[in-house]
C-alpha cells in the first residue's frame, strides 16, 4: 500500500522551535484588558472568516454558507447584502454552490471588495447588494488558474489590489494536505481595477494567508501559514506606479506561536496577526518537517477528517500586535472566553479605540477595548 504511486510529493524543511507562552506571549500579559470585553450575538452570521468597517462605523462579514451581511448598530439585526454562491444555501451547508467569503476591504463606501473561495475576486455594491466578478473562474495568471484565493488589500492610491493564492497544486478539498506537503506553491497576485490587468507578484509562497499593505505602500506584508512566519515583499515603484515589480521577501517573524491567520494593520502602527491554533510541540514539528517520508506514510494512511481533529485539539485563539520591523509588541488571548478559539481575525474599529475579534467557529463579534 506505501508503495503505491503518489501525487504527494514532500519536501524537507526545517521549523524553528515555537515561542513559549511566556514574556509578552504570556496570557496574563493581557489581563488589564479583560475587563470590558463584550460579545456581539449575530445568529445568522456563522463562521465569518473576515470582517471589515466602512467610514461609518457600519460593519460587514461573510458566512460559511455564502451570505454577506451589513451590521449597521448592535442593538440592529444583521442585514443580508449579498450571496456570492449560485444557490440560497441554508445555515448548514457549505459547498461551491454555496460560496464562502473570506478576506473583505473597503474600496469606497459605496463599494465591498471580497475574495470568495470559490468564485475569486468580487466588487459588491454596499447598497443594492449587486456583485460584479472581477478575476477568478476562467483566468490564469502565468499559466496558472486563479483559485483558491484567500486574502486581499488595496491600495487606494493606484488601484492595485494585492492577493494571497494559497495553493496551485490541490485542490480546495485537500488544502490540509498542502500544509503537510510543504511544496510552498502559493502566490501573491496583483490585480489593477482601472485595466483589469492581473500579474504575478511573487511565487514560492508557503500556504501565503492574511495580506496587509505597509503604511508607506512599500510592502506587502503577509502570512506564510505553513512555515509559522510573517514575511513581507518588498515593492518597486508602489507609490507611483500601477505595475510594481518583486524586489525582494524578508521574513519578518520566523516563528509565530501558532498557525498565522488574517492580518490588518493597527492605528498605532505595526499589525494585528490571527492566531488561531497553536502549534504542536517542537519534537513533533522536527519529525513532520525534516522527514519527508513520514510525511509521505501519513499522506497515504491518514484520512483528511484526523488532520481536522488535531487542529481543533490545538485550537486556541490569540491576536498579535507586531511592531513594524516584525517585534511583538503585545498579545491578546481569549482561550478563556466562550467560544472563541479559532479566531480568524482582529480589527481595530475607526474609533481605534476597540478591537473586534471574530471566528470561525463562531456567530457573534467579540468587542475588546484596546485604551
Amino acid at each position: 500500500y506505501l508503495g503505491w504511486p503518489c501525487p504527494f510529493e514532500p519536501d524537507e524543511f526545517t521549523l524553528p522551535e515555537p515561542p513559549t507562552l511566556d514574556g509578552v506571549y504570556h496570557p496574563e500579559h493581557c489581563k488589564a484588558k479583560r475587563q470590558g470585553r463584550l460579545k456581539f450575538s449575530l445568529p445568522e452570521v456563522v463562521g465569518p472568516e473576515s470582517m471589515v468597517f466602512d467610514s461609518q462605523g457600519r460593519l460587514y462579514a461573510g458566512s460559511r454558507y455564502g451570505a454577506i451581511w451589513k451590521v449597521t448598530s448592535a442593538s440592529k439585526p444583521p442585514v443580508l447584502l449579498a450571496r456570492t454562491g449560485t444557490r440560497r444555501c441554508e445555515r448548514n451547508e457549505e459547498g461551491k454552490e454555496c460560496g464562502r467569503p473570506l478576506g473583505m476591504r473597503m474600496l469606497d463606501d459605496k463599494t465591498l471588495l471580497v475574495v470568495d473561495l470559490h468564485g475569486g475576486l468580487l466588487s459588491v455594491d454596499t447598497t443594492t447588494g449587486s456583485m460584479k466578478l472581477l478575476l477568478g473562474d476562467g483566468d490564469s495568471v502565468e499559466g496558472h488558474d486563479v483559485s483558491l484565493l484567500n486574502d486581499l488589500d488595496l491600495d487606494t492610491v493606484t488601484g492595485m489590489v494585492y492577493i494571497s493564492q494559497m495553493s496551485r497544486r490541490w485542490r480546495i478539498e485537500q488544502l490540509e494536505y498542502d500544509v503537510v506537503e510543504g511544496k510552498c506553491s502559493g502566490r501573491m497576485i496583483s490585480y489593477h481595477l482601472a485595466t483589469g490587468v492581473a500579474q504575478l507578484l511573487a511565487d514560492g509562497l508557503c500556504f501565503p494567508n492574511g495580506v496587509q499593505l505597509s503604511a508607506d505602500r512599500k510592502k506587502v506584508v503577509f502570512a506564510e501559514t505553513s512555515r509559522y512566519q510573517l514575511s513581507e515583499i518588498l515593492l518597486e515603484g508602489s507609490t507611483s506606479t500601477s505595475t510594481p515589480a518583486v524586489v525582494t521577501k524578508v521574513v519578518l517573524d520566523e516563528s509565530t506561536a501558532g498557525y498565522p491567520d488574517n492580518l490588518r494593520s493597527h492605528p498605532a502602527g505595526g499589525y494585528l496577526l490571527a492566531v488561531p491554533t497553536l502549534r504542536a510541540p517542537a519534537k513533533q514539528a522536527e519529525v513532520i518537517s525534516r522527514w519527508p517520508m513520514v510525511r509521505r506514510a501519513m499522506w497515504k494512511l491518514t484520512p483528511m477528517f484526523v488532520y481536522t481533529i488535531v487542529q481543533d485539539f490545538l485550537m486556541y485563539g490569540m491576536c498579535v500586535h507586531y511592531h513594524a520591523n516584525g517585534t511583538v509588541l503585545e498579545t491578546f488571548h481569549f482561550p478563556d472566553f466562550p467560544g472563541f478559539k479559532g479566531i480568524s481575525q482582529c480589527t481595530v474599529a475607526p474609533d481605534s479605540r476597540t478591537m473586534y475579534v471574530v471566528s470561525r467557529s463562531e456567530s457573534s463579534v467579540l468587542a475588546v477595548p484596546i485604551v
